[in-house]
């Protein structure tokens, strides 16, 4: 039988008008009472036969990190997202909660609570509690950059396999031999796909792994200028790394030490962001088209609500090449 609210309100023991109220949002119920409702109807599949079908979110993990490393494109996808949604006549919430306020709330209990049909989620950590809970969600999501065992949960990202061909292959061509990698933090899932990726574009050349020539970063400017010190004077001629901000704070840092790039060293990023364009020099890069991330999220998190068992969807990233690469000097 059909859930209704008369029936939500005689299991719970409340009246139908409290229920109803909650369930419309409206602010005289108290928060432990709407809370309660709304965790409720979702287990018993309320919202997602009737309201929460029209409702989709987005929600961005860890807001201290993606100021610095993730809000160009996190606002390109954004806007995808939204473009999408209105073609299919559904809102879209945004949100952002760090670790601590997913220790408050369990992710089912948030789609319940915001009456979601389904959610995009960007910028997870491996160590957030919503990561693990990806696993057993009863919500539709899409994660980015994320795969986990769950037919609610699908994923969306860029190839970083063919990212890594494209970036090593790019400097491959330029002479270079010794090409290191600046990697982000480990806990996130995207830089183990980063980390796969250089190592096969450098096996596929027949090139030699060398542990020396990797450096984890956090996807932050100041973790690329940190590794700008860190491969000052070692014989590494060129850097292929994991964001377009570490590149871009290697670039800067690499000037204060007085190198003239891209003569002393080429330097290519991951990204695109438009920021790329007018540093100096102009940064050769790899775009993953963050609109179409956004566009193929909302797509795809609309099939998993209406029963289509989209699971992985990958992007193929572009080379764009600017003025940081440059061939190889003669030694």
């Amino acid at each position: 039988m059909k859930p209704t609210i008369r029936t939500i309100a005689e299991d719970l023991g409340l009246s139908a008008a409290t229920v109803s109220k909650a369930l419309s949002g409206r602010k005289e119920v108290n928060a432990e009472t709407r809370s309660r409702i709304m965790s409720y109807a979702n287990e018993i599949g309320y919202y997602r036969s009737t309201v929460g079908r029209r409702r989709l979110a987005i929600l961005a993990g860890n807001p201290s990190n993606i100021e610095d490393s993730h809000s160009s494109l996190l606002f390109g996808m954004m806007m995808g997202f939204r473009r999408y949604a209105s073609r299919l006549q559904h809102d879209v919430m945004i949100f952002s909660i760090d670790g601590a306020e997913q220790e408050r709330e369990t992710l089912d209990r948030f789609t319940a609570s915001n009456q979601l049909a389904g959610l995009f989620v960007a910028g997870l950590k491996t160590t957030d509690p919503y990561f693990e809970q990806l696993k057993t969600v009863s919500t539709p999501v899409v994660a980015l950059d994320v795969n986990v065992e769950n037919p609610l949960v699908g994923s969306v990202g860029t190839n970083s396999i063919s990212g890594g061909e494209l970036a090593v292959g790019h400097l491959v061509t330029l002479g270079h031999r010794r090409i290191a990698f600046v990697n982000g933090h480990r806990e996130a899932y995207i830089s183990q796909e980063r980390l796969a990726g250089y190592l096969a574009a450098l096996h596929r050349h027949g090139i030699r792994f060398d542990p020396d020539l990797c450096f984890e970063g956090d996807f932050s400017s100041e973790s690329g200028a940190r590794a700008a010190n860190y491969f000052a004077d070692t014989d590494a001629t060129a850097i292929y790394f994991a964001s377009d901000l570490m590149a871009l704070g290697a670039v800067r840092r690499f000037r204060e030490l007085g190198y003239t790039l891209p003569r002393d060293m080429s330097i290519i990023g991951f990204d695109n962001l438009p920021i790329c364009m007018g540093c100096m020099p102009s940064l050769t890069t790899i775009d993953q088209s963050p609109a179409a991330l956004g566009e193929v999220a909302c797509a795809v998190l609309y099939g998993l609500t209406q029963g289509v068992p989209i699971r992985h969807v990958k992007l193929e990233p572009q080379l764009v090449c600017r003025e940081s690469t440059a061939i190889a000097k003669a030694y």
